[in-house]
């Protein structure tokens, strides 16, 4: 950067109410080469946590540009006023946090609660007795439920407390007392900012690429292990231990689990909270056991990922719908069971009802801590039924799009899987496990490359390698006659599908080969007794990760 050119980078805080200020009148703005809202409602809960808490929740980077970007006319679910003339400031780091709060603590009172992901994400509550936050997926809300959309309006929340008094007379006086205070620590917290003041695209990105690389967020793990390390002959290092974890259960293509969930499944087997943010208290209750824990831990791991991949089809963590999912089968086979056949058959309904309905995308923490003792329960062979996750829930329906992130997607893959092995256009078996690890997500191709609607949908996408030259249609077009009826079949793709590919007519395909995955689907359900779609599409929430 020359000199005379170089925009002015210096930090800054803000109220969060001041910062909403400038979203209402347009003047800060989230640009269109942003990545969209991708968070989970995990990640959107634990942002308040910390803000409760008052820990940092990271510096917003904001550029104040002379120029003005394209942007989008929303924050979050709400909508922005378009862009004045005159100065206008970008989010350039910080566009999931900022969404989160704006589009949570705004929200209007007539903002649909569900059923879609996409509806109740956005409201978040504060179960007053168990001071935690919390979503419901399209429930109505028990009286002790705060609405954080209350928070900073006052006839709101006058309004809510109205209700506390007229519904829990008893406890009001307290209960409102906790929802003040959670008022005040949101109203007063300071959000760190680095603003970012002239200069142009290029420069503004290259100070974020150099604030963005410079160190990185410390995990609970790093924490944790920090916090209990222990030098000499019987020193103990855990974040080193989990290294290995991951080593080992890299030989069943589970090597790429995130750190936090082997960290969780370890605090699994201590019996503790696996969702505690209380790093110090947590370190200082593992103590001298978290050796032998870790050890139970480990074997347990192992067991749960052999278990994934050849009892229930799952060929790795890539696919896997969601990650608590390994975290709960880790403590059943801590218990020490050899799977009977009982067993085996409720895992094998609890893991695809789940992966169907989406159950943990909002279970909020009691639910996924009562559904932990429960699997517990079902190891030790004291439970032979669930209550806490229900198995009758309905699954979501079809997807609409294709995006690895969404645990509905990831579960049509799995279910495709395990009726039939991927076979190459000339009739070789492919390697998931090896596709997968080259090419992640682009082994995943699409048939058709058109602006139509229907090319999002997972019918338009075909599980092949990248062939230079060689699109997927093209490689589907090429399949020798006495192997084409395998390698169709291997991809789920009908006879009347295949015609209208022959025929390059895209939407005729995709509709006809979506027919055909969701009938294969709505079969496999029926075999598992797994209550069927009450629609025939829907949203493909994006509900297995998050990151600002």
């Amino acid at each position: 950067m020359s000199e005379s050119s170089a925009p002015i980078v210096k930090p800054d805080s803000s109220l969060i109410e001041e910062l909403f200020d400038e979203i209402s009148k347009g003047t800060l703005r989230i640009p269109r080469f942003q990545r969209r809202f991708f968070w989970k409602p995990e990640a959107m809960r634990e942002l308040f946590d910390s803000i409760q808490k008052g820990y940092p929740i990271g510096s917003l980077l904001l550029w104040s540009a002379v120029e003005q970007f394209d942007s989008t006319d929303e924050m979050g679910p709400l909508s922005v006023p378009q862009a004045p003339t005159g100065a206008v400031a970008y989010v350039l780091d910080g566009h999931q946090r900022l969404s989160t709060l704006y589009g949570v603590l705004r929200l209007p009172q007539d903002f649909p609660k569900g059923p879609d992901q996409k509806f109740w994400q956005w409201w978040v509550w504060y179960d007053l007795r168990n001071d935690i936050f919390v979503h419901l997926r399209g429930e109505s809300p028990p009286p002790h439920f705060f609405p954080l959309r209350a928070l900073l309006r006052t006839m709101d929340f006058l309004q809510a407390a109205r209700i506390l008094q007229e519904q829990l007379p008893k406890e009001a006086a307290s209960l409102i007392e906790k929802a003040e205070r959670l008022a005040q620590k949101v109203k007063s917290y300071k959000l760190a900012l680095i603003r970012i003041q002239g200069g142009n695209l290029g420069q503004a990105v290259e100070v974020f690429s150099r604030l963005n690389t410079r160190g990185e967020e410390m995990t609970p793990d790093q924490m944790v292990s920090a916090l209990t390390y222990r030098e000499g002959q019987d020193g103990f290092d855990l974040a080193k231990r989990i290294d290995e974890i991951i080593n080992g259960l890299a030989e069943y293509h589970f090597g790429d689990m995130s750190r936090v969930i082997i960290f969780r499944a370890i605090v699994a087997a201590a019996e503790e909270d696996i969702l505690r943010t209380n790093w110090s208290q947590l370190a200082k209750n593992l103590g001298s056991k978290l050796p032998d824990t870790v050890k139970a831990a480990e074997a347990s791991m192992l067991r749960a990922a052999q278990f994934l991949v050849e009892n229930l089809g799952v060929p790795s963590s890539r696919l896997l719908p969601y990650a608590l999912q390994f975290v709960m089968l880790s403590e059943f086979f801590r218990q020490g069971p050899e799977c009977n056949s009982v067993q085996l058959e409720l895992l094998r309904r609890w893991f695809w009802s789940t992966s169907y309905s989406g159950w943990f995308a909002g279970a909020n923490s009691t639910n996924v801590r009562l559904a932990l003792e429960e699997i517990r329960g079902l190891g030790k062979g004291d439970l032979h039924s669930f209550n806490a996750v229900r198995l009758d829930e309905a699954a979501r329906p079809f997807p609409e799009s294709f995006d690895l992130r969404s645990a509905r997607v990831r579960a049509l893959i799995l279910t495709q899987l395990r009726r039939k092995k991927p076979l190459a256009f000339n009739g070789t078996a492919l390697s998931v496990t090896g596709l997968l690890g080259e090419y992640d997500s682009r082994a995943f191709q699409y048939v058709f490359k058109t602006s139509d609607d229907p090319v999002w949908s997972p019918a338009n996408r075909v599980f092949l390698p990248p062939i230079k030259g060689k699109t997927a249609r093209a490689q589907l077009l090429s399949i020798p006659q006495e192997v084409r009826s395998q390698v169709l079949d291997s991809h789920a793709i009908s006879e009347e599908a295949y015609a209208a590919l022959s025929c390059g007519d895209s939407r005729g395909f995709i509709e006809a080969r979506a027919a055909h995955l969701a009938s294969l689907e709505r079969s496999f359900m029926s075999t598992l007794k797994i209550t069927l779609p009450q629609n025939e599409s829907g949203d493909a929430d994006i509900d297995t990760g998050g990151g600002d």
